[in-house]
């Protein structure tokens, strides 16, 4: 589906969604994606929230930041998403390439809980 509409409430508030159904073609585009076309068929969904994710590639100057270690185009990240510059984190399209917004909210949701230990554990070393 599609988003085609915020609805709003009126007083400011996301209220609803406008989706169109979308259908995929047999026919390629010049990456090897089926192209997709509207079916013309509507549906409303309830929400609250909106995440947009637009499907850029991430910003290609990141890539060239000194002491940043990159592989094919990704920046290389340990377990808990940390890059190779201490206290720096990355997630999404930029570690992965093109992927789902699910697996970049995962990968988020992730790097908070890292950053947040990560900075738990400075904050308590200096302290020391």
């Amino acid at each position: 589906m599609n988003p085609v509409e915020f609805i709003g409430d009126g007083k400011g508030n996301l209220k609803a969604v406008k989706f169109e159904k979308m259908k995929p073609l047999e026919e390629r585009d010049s990456r090897g994606k089926r192209k997709i076309v509207g079916t013309g068929e509507y549906v409303v969904l309830e929400a609250e929230t909106v995440i947009i994710a637009i499907g850029k590639h991430p910003n290609r100057l990141i890539v060239n930041t000194p002491g940043l270690k990159v592989e094919r185009g990704k920046i290389v990240v340990d377990e808990n998403l940390m890059t190779s510059i201490p206290g720096v984190f990355a997630g999404g399209d930029a570690i992965r390439g093109e992927a789902t917004v699910i697996l970049a909210m995962g990968d988020g949701r992730r790097a908070a809980k890292a950053i947040h230990e990560y900075l738990t554990k400075k904050r308590e070393s200096q302290n020391a």
